[in-house]
C-alpha cells in the first residue's frame, strides 16, 4: 500500500542538533538576525526539534514576512509577535503625550526628569488648533511667561535651599550641589505647563507598539495621531510585518465621545465639585484578610480552597496573625511580597497635582481610569516658594494660566490641556492590589520621593490601616512629616466653564 506524505512525515522523526546537555544563551540582534527573525525562531519551537540557532539560521527576511502574515496577522497568533523587541526614543514630545504613551502598561521607559534639570525656555509644544484661533498670542504669551518665571526662580531657589540645608561636613559638594538642585526644581517645576516638551524612551515587544499605534492614531489628540505616524514609520524599519496594519480603529474613536456625552446627560444638575480628600478607598474587599490567610495556606498543601477558607474563618486574631507574619517577616529590603497578596483590591479615588501624577502614573501594575487635566481642581503652592517669599508671584503665574484654560476649553476643550500648570490638581482612579500596594507605598513614601507624591502615599497607607489595619501593619511606609504642606486654591464651580 502506497503512504502518502504526510504518513512518511509522520513516521519519520525529525532529528535535532540539541544534545542532552544544558544550554543557556542569547540571540543578538544583527543584520541577519532582525527582531523579526528572532521572533519566528522563538515560534519553531514549538513544532521543531532543532536548537533556536539552528532555526535562527534557516530563516530569512522574506520567510520571516511569510510566517508573520500567516500566524501573527492571518490567524491571530499575536503571542508570536512578543518575542520581537524594539527600543523607541521619543523627543520633544509635551507631558500630555507622555502620559499617554505611558499608559501602555507592559513596556518599560525612562522619561526626562523634572527633579534633575532645568527646562530651557521655549521648549513646549504649540498645538496647531490653538496656533489657528484667536488664542494663539494668549497662549504664547502665557506659556513664555510660565518658563520666564520658571528660569527665573531657578538660581533664586538654589540659594534658598542652600540657606534652607546648609551642606553637611561629610557631605561632597558635587554630591551636595546635586541634591540642592534637585531641591530647588522640586519646588519649580509646578510652573511647567503640560505643553512642556520632553524626551522619553521605552522598550516594549512588537505586539505592544502595534497597539500601542492603534491607540494614538484613535486618539483625539493631534499630537497623538502625528505620533502613531512617525511610530509606524520608524517602528515599520525594525518590524516591518508586525506593525504594519496598526491604525486607527472606529470603536476607540467612537466610544469616548459617547460616554462623555453620557456623562454630561446624567450630571447635569451637578453645580459644585465635591472638595473631598486628597485620598479615598472607594472600594474594596472586606474579605480581603480570609482571602489572603487562605491562598497562603492553598499554596502549602493539597486540600480545596474552600476546605480551607472554612477552617479560616474560624481562626482566631492571633492565629491569622501567624500566617501573615509567616509569610512577610523574612522580606529582605529588596524582596517581593508572594504573589498570593494579589488576591485582595483596593480602588482609590486621588486628587493630586499634576506633577504627583507623572509619577504616581508609573505605576502600571494596577488598573487606571484617568481624567482630562484640568484647572478646576485648584492648585498647590510649594511651601518652600512662600518661605523664599515668592508667592505673590507664583500665585500669579497660576491665575493666569488658569484663566487662559477656562478661555481655550470654550471653544477647544481638548487642547485646554497643554496650558495647565503641574501645580493645578487632577483626578485618577487607581485599583491596587495589596502586593503592588506594597511596592508603591515603600517606594514613594520615601524621603527621597518628591514631596507630593510622598503625601499621597503616606494617605494611601493611612486608608489602608483604616479599613484593614492588620494587612497594612506589614506594608512599610515612612510616616516622616517631609512631605508637601500645600497651600492651594478652592476647586471651582462647573459653571465656571
Amino acid at each position: 500500500m502506497e503512504t502518502s506524505g504526510d504518513q512518511k512525515a509522520a513516521e519519520t522523526p525529525e532529528t535535532s542538533d540539541l544534545g542532552n546537555e544544558r544550554q543557556i544563551y542569547t540571540l543578538r540582534e544583527d543584520e541577519h538576525l532582525t527582531p523579526e527573525v528572532i521572533a519566528v525562531a522563538f515560534a519553531k519551537c514549538s513544532r521543531s526539534p532543532a536548537s533556536f540557532r539552528a532555526n535562527a539560521a534557516e530563516i530569512t527576511a522574506e520567510k520571516s514576512a511569510e510566517f508573520h502574515e500567516k500566524w501573527v496577522v492571518g490567524y491571530g497568533h499575536g503571542s508570536v509577535a512578543e518575542h520581537a523587541t524594539l527600543h523607541v526614543a521619543f523627543e520633544n514630545v509635551s507631558n500630555v503625550a507622555t502620559k499617554v504613551i505611558e499608559d501602555c502598561r507592559l513596556a518599560s521607559y525612562t522619561e526626562k526628569s523634572t527633579r534633575y534639570q532645568v527646562y530651557d525656555r521655549n521648549r513646549y509644544y504649540k498645538p496647531r488648533a490653538i496656533m489657528e484661533s484667536n488664542h494663539a498670542d494668549r497662549y504664547v504669551e502665557t506659556m513664555d511667561s510660565l518658563f520666564d518665571i520658571y528660569l527665573a526662580l531657578a538660581p533664586i531657589m538654589m540659594e534658598f535651599m542652600r540657606k534652607k540645608h546648609p551642606k553637611p561636613e561629610e557631605m561632597k559638594d558635587r554630591l551636595y550641589e546635586g541634591v540642592t538642585k534637585a531641591r530647588a526644581c522640586d519646588a519649580i517645576r509646578y510652573l511647567l505647563p503640560a505643553a512642556t516638551l520632553t524626551n522619553l524612551g521605552m522598550t516594549a515587544n512588537a505586539r505592544v507598539f502595534e497597539w500601542a499605534i492603534t491607540k494614538f492614531y484613535s486618539h483625539p489628540l493631534e499630537e497623538m495621531r502625528e505620533i502613531a505616524d512617525e511610530l509606524k514609520r520608524v517602528t515599520l524599519g525594525v518590524t516591518p510585518t508586525l506593525v504594519k496594519y496598526a491604525s486607527p480603529i472606529p470603536y476607540l474613536q467612537e466610544t469616548a465621545p459617547a460616554l462623555a456625552a453620557l456623562e454630561r446627560e446624567f450630571t447635569a444638575d451637578f453645580r459644585e465639585i465635591d472638595p473631598t480628600e486628597a485620598v479615598r478607598i472607594v472600594e474594596f474587599d472586606p474579605q480581603a484578610e480570609i482571602k489572603i490567610i487562605t491562598s497562603l495556606l492553598y499554596r502549602a498543601g493539597h486540600y480545596s480552597y474552600d476546605q480551607i477558607r472554612e477552617r479560616v474563618e474560624i481562626m482566631s486574631r492571633e492565629e491569622k496573625e501567624r500566617v501573615i507574619d509567616e509569610a512577610l517577616s523574612r522580606r529582605g529590603p529588596h524582596d517581593q511580597t508572594l504573589r498570593e497578596f494579589e488576591h485582595a483590591y483596593y480602588t482609590f479615588d486621588i486628587l493630586m497635582d499634576y506633577g504627583a501624577f507623572r509619577d504616581v502614573q508609573r505605576h502600571r501594575m494596577a488598573t487606571q481610569t484617568n481624567q482630562e487635566i484640568t484647572a478646576l481642581h485648584g492648585y498647590d503652592v510649594p511651601p518652600e516658594i512662600i518661605e523664599a517669599g515668592k508667592e505673590e508671584v507664583f500665585r500669579g503665574a497660576m491665575e493666569r494660566a488658569g484663566e487662559l484654560y477656562h478661555a481655550i476649553y470654550a471653544d477647544l476643550p481638548r487642547e485646554a490641556q497643554y496650558c495647565v500648570p503641574m501645580a493645578f490638581r487632577k483626578r485618577v482612579l487607581i485599583t491596587w492590589n495589596l502586593r503592588e500596594l506594597h511596592n508603591f507605598i515603600p517606594l514613594r513614601s520615601g524621603k527621597k520621593g518628591h514631596p507630593s507624591y510622598r503625601k499621597i502615599a503616606q494617605l494611601c497607607w493611612e486608608k489602608l490601616n483604616e479599613v484593614h489595619p492588620l494587612l497594612a501593619r506589614y506594608v512599610r511606609v515612612d510616616m516622616s512629616d517631609e512631605t508637601i504642606s500645600t497651600v492651594g486654591n478652592k476647586p471651582q464651580a462647573i459653571g465656571s466653564l
